[in-house]
């Protein structure tokens, strides 16, 4: 596996830790305090990440944009292995999603469009290829091409 991710100093230089960001659970928006009172929420733009409490070890980090994931997402194992790697625009996972074991052995592949699950492979632990979806079922068409047009016309620039 050859992934780069960001480390520890530069997330802590760059990024918010989450445990000091107020979430709005009715969107799951991510909010930082500012103002002289500390009274003003505003959603985060830029990195997130969240440390481990036992050892301060990095557990994830991600970009976000107006409170929402929107960008890469990246998430460890206790063993400093990285664990998961995907993107999201605007809240939704959106592109592709891959998942290793704590080796480093890729057990999962998959691609996304806003949110739905378009296709993926999944492997033991040996290797072996023990689960695909190779496209779409018809129920969820649907529900894709809503979610294409909303995210389209609504940020339609990116």
């Amino acid at each position: 596996m050859d992934n780069k991710s960001l480390g520890k100093e530069m997330l802590i230089e760059k990024g918010y830790d989450y445990d000091d960001l107020e979430m709005e659970p009715a969107s799951d928006q991510l909010f930082v305090r500012t103002g002289k009172e500390g009274d003003d929420l505003v959603p985060v733009n830029g990195l997130v990440y969240e440390l481990s409490e036992q050892d301060g070890s990095v557990l994830n980090y991600g970009e976000y944009a107006d409170g929402l994931p929107h960008g890469i997402s990246v998430d460890f194992h206790p063993n400093g292995q990285v664990k998961q790697i995907h993107t999201h625009f605007h809240g939704p996972i959106h592109g592709e999603q891959r998942q290793w074991n704590m080796e480093g052995r890729l057990v999962f592949w998959g691609e996304y469009e806003y949110g739905h699950e378009l296709r993926f492979k999944r492997w033991d632990e040996s290797g072996d290829l023990v689960e695909e979806k190779s496209e779409p079922d018809e129920s969820q068409l649907t529900m894709i091409g809503q979610s294409r047009e909303f995210y389209q016309k609504h940020y339609e620039a990116e």
